[in-house]
């Protein structure tokens, strides 16, 4: 592991802010929201478990931390253009992944990429409401542009939501998500 190019997610502010007028200095490094998916990937896993869902706890958390860590190596691009070449970006996040030693966790990245298991789409409900509680909390301060991807994750948490056939498993997810935005 290449902890001294992986720590400079540190100082890398997330693009998609500072394309809508947030200041590098105010906006949310990639650190920053890694450490948000990651708390809130916990608390969604511990609620299921404790509601009866079988969740792997450790892998979720693992694939919270390792879910933009290609960004160390490639910085932060925009989502309209990895949309343009999804393959040739799928591409350069795992070269930059084992670039970074952390080959032995591309599985796990695209279990990420797939969502296909509970725990992937765990990380990507945490990935889209660490990004709505963000951009909420910058449009508070003024930044109004942003409220562009507030709506596009809040209509892509309803898209992961409508996907799950389980019942059960969508109506414990609404309510943790109803829950961490409320609060």
């Amino acid at each position: 592991m290449k902890v001294s190019n992986i720590i400079n997610i540190r100082h890398v502010p997330r693009t998609g802010w500072v394309l809508r007028g947030v200041p590098p200095a105010v906006a949310e490094t990639i650190s920053d929201h890694i450490f948000l998916v990651t708390l809130l990937s916990l608390k969604i896993s511990q609620d299921l478990v404790e509601n009866g869902f079988k969740v792997d706890v450790a892998k979720t958390l693992t694939m919270s931390l390792v879910h933009d860590l290609p960004e160390a190596v490639t910085g932060d691009i925009v989502r309209y253009v990895k949309e343009e070449e999804p393959s040739y970006f799928k591409m350069i996040d795992e070269k930059s992944l084992e670039s970074l030693g952390m080959g032995k966790y591309l599985p796990l990245y695209k279990e990420f990429e797939e969502r296909k298991s509970l725990e992937s789409i765990i990380v990507k409900l945490s990935d889209c409401l660490a990004t709505i509680i963000e951009g909420r909390k910058l449009v508070a301060l003024g930044y109004r542009d942003v409220e562009e991807i507030v709506k596009n994750m809040e209509n892509q948490v309803e898209k992961i939501l409508e996907s799950l056939s389980n019942l059960e498993l969508r109506k414990a997810l609404e309510k943790n998500i109803i829950g961490i935005l409320e609060k």
